[in-house]
């Protein structure tokens, strides 16, 4: 069952590489004109839930990567915002 343990974490962790990847994008251009906030936040809403389901559950590799994934994503979406503010 270790295998799956670690690659929990991993998938997750890649999904966070992803994440920010798009932040890094954003932090760089300055813009966020092609992304749709709304889906950005919907993305957000749904890394919560999960987030208390799994905390709830208690498996110890899914609340590592659900934690990483949950900062990356809050770190992109207050980017956006900040720059999507900045334009209005």
């Amino acid at each position: 069952m270790r295998f799956f343990d670690y690659a929990s974490v991993a998938a997750l962790a890649f999904m966070s590489y992803g994440i920010l990847s798009q932040w890094y994008h954003v932090f760089k251009s300055g813009t966020a004109r092609d992304i749709v906030i709304k889906e950005v936040l919907i993305r957000f809403a749904v890394t919560i839930v999960l987030l208390v389901k799994i905390l709830l559950v208690g498996d110890l590799y899914l609340i590592i990567g659900q934690l990483i994934l949950t900062v990356a994503i809050t770190i992109y979406i207050t980017t956006l915002l900040i720059v999507k503010l900045k334009r209005i």
